[in-house]
């Protein structure tokens, strides 16, 4: 037979469980979240930067956030010659505590491109 000692004992236990186990779950949760945002900003960037090096090969505007890295192309059709272009964005996860610490200000990527397209 179980007394009511016994049944008490347990409860404490698995109030102790929750108290060990909660603050990991959650740190796993919110990195996870973190993690997907800040590669999300990054594949952004690199697309980024892959429309601006597609347009300064072919002579056009570039988009914005992004700037030529040396000389542009002196003619657009020289498939000898490449530009280089640089794009910036800035990671705006800083509303969670501790992570201004561990992230970048802002995430560049570079992508260079055969003048011409």
């Amino acid at each position: 037979l179980h007394t009511h000692r016994d049944e008490r004992d347990d409860r404490g236990v698995v109030a102790i469980e929750l108290v060990i186990a909660l603050p990991i779950l959650l740190t796993l949760i919110i990195g996870t979240v973190v993690l997907g945002n800040l590669l999300s900003i990054k594949t952004q960037t690199t697309g980024i930067a892959r429309d601006g090096a597609r347009s300064a090969a072919l002579g056009k505007p570039l988009p914005a956030d992004t700037v030529i890295v040396g000389a542009p192309c002196a003619s657009p059709s020289d498939p000898t010659q490449f530009v280089t272009v640089e794009a910036t964005k800035t990671v705006n996860l800083r509303s969670i505590p501790f992570l201004p610490t561990l992230l970048p200000d802002t995430i560049t990527e570079t992508v260079t491109m055969r003048c011409g397209g």
